[in-house]
């Protein structure tokens, strides 16, 4: 009986060692690292007299703590001066320091004249072993022929 006790004792523990390795991928604190956005789609442009504001997709590549690719659809406004304003929708697909999933950002974000952008992706929802990653994702950049090239941080947090 008490083998029995024993053995079921070393398998519950083995069981919460190999759980929590998972777990432990997971990043604390702050993530960094590149993203670059390889091909812009414009669905539709519409002008008025002070904008343009434009309804467009993208796919991004992500590579540091992020490595993986993501789909943006969003709405792009650009003033008469030349700064712009964007908002939309970001799925990433791909590993978060060598965990698998998907995170849902929400995009806000503007640029100026001389297209350097900032943009902030607050995490709205997670998949698998992402899904309770939350947290806001800052990225700077500049705008190049595809769309925004830059970095990002994150200051990772977890329910």
């Amino acid at each position: 009986m008490k083998k029995i006790f024993i053995s079921v004792a070393v398998a519950l523990l083995l069981v919460i060692v190999i759980r929590g390795i998972g777990l432990a991928a997971l990043p604390r604190g702050e993530a960094s690292g590149s993203f670059s956005t390889t091909s812009t789609t414009i669905h539709s442009v519409m002008d008025d007299k002070f904008n343009e504001v434009t309804d467009l997709s993208s796919r991004v590549i992500y590579t540091g703590t992020l490595d993986g690719t993501s789909t943006l659809d969003g709405t792009l406004t650009v003033h008469r001066d030349g700064s712009a304003n964007f908002q939309g929708i970001e799925t990433f697909m791909g590993l978060v320091n060598g965990v698998p999933g998907t995170l849902t950002f929400k995009v806000v974000g503007s640029s100026d004249l001389y297209q350097t952008i900032k943009l902030t992706n607050p995490i709205t929802n997670g998949t698998g072993e992402l899904a309770s990653l939350r947290g806001v994702i800052s990225k700077t950049g500049v705008i190049k022929d595809n769309g925004p090239v830059g970095t990002y941080i994150w200051q990772i947090d977890q329910d």
